[in-house]
């Protein structure tokens, strides 16, 4: 017995519908690689806001201390 390849494989409407039939949509693995991304990224935005907030806070209390200081000993 021969085999012979079926005509419609090599048929231009085939592969048409073949190509038509596939999703667009990325496969697993690129959607976890960006899902991760995309976490990662805001894990470092809320790392830089966190500083930040730091950053004003220890300066609101240096005014504090400051203000504190000049009532105990006023400058002259």
């Amino acid at each position: 017995m021969s085999r012979v390849p079926d005509v419609r494989a090599f048929s231009y409407q085939e592969q048409d519908v073949r190509l038509k039939s596939r999703s667009d949509t990325p496969d697993l693995h690129t959607q976890l690689e960006s899902l991760l991304d995309q976490v990662w990224r805001s894990e470092s935005d809320w790392r830089l806001w966190d500083r930040v907030d730091a950053a004003v806070m220890l300066d609101r209390i240096r005014e504090r201390r400051a203000a504190a200081d000049r009532e105990i000993n006023p400058p002259g």
